[in-house]
């Protein structure tokens, strides 16, 4: 890597850092096609699940646009997951134009079966540290997540949700 995201020390520490990121999601993310596989899901449809985990019921729109995606390629993701019995579509009292995606009850059990796979990962990863690695791992992260840039991005994702909601 030798710096190439910058000069010097600091280039090369910015470049292990960022092989690390990427590092640790794919430590996290290995099984999980296996998992997915099980419960008959693809990836985006993975992404869609875990997405409306953290957020609840959300307009299509907002879902779209949360996970980057065009709205008629999330109408296609959600048809399918639609058809799997993981989530139902409802209208919005207020606008029956507007779509809302919802968990069905296998929905939410397949995205906490989800969730319990990646804490599993996790716990299997954590057991092969000393406890002074792991608190420093731990204060690491934690460390991370309070930084201004990620906390002004926690800050804008928890004022769109009114909007995502529609509750504004």
């Amino acid at each position: 890597m030798n710096g190439a995201m910058g000069d010097g020390v600091r280039g090369e520490l910015t470049d292990r850092f960022v092989c690390a990121v990427d590092h640790l999601s794919r430590l996290m993310q290995n099984e999980r096609l296996g998992e997915l596989k099980k419960l008959g899901l693809n990836s985006h449809q993975a992404n869609t699940l875990m997405t409306l985990y953290y957020l609840g019921p959300t307009r299509m729109g907002a879902l779209a646009d949360h996970l980057g995606s065009k709205l008629p390629h999330m109408s296609i993701i959600v048809d399918h997951l639609v058809g799997k019995g993981y989530l139902q579509r409802s209208s919005d009292p207020s606008d029956r134009r507007v779509v809302i995606c919802e968990f069905t009850d296998d929905g939410r059990k397949a995205a906490q079966r989800i969730m319990k796979h990646t804490r599993i990962r996790a716990k299997k990863v954590a057991e092969k540290w000393d406890f002074k690695q792991f608190e420093s791992v731990v204060e690491s992260l934690e460390s991370l997540w309070s930084t201004d840039e990620v906390r002004s991005v926690r800050i804008v994702s928890d004022e769109n949700k009114d909007r995502l909601f529609n509750k504004t």
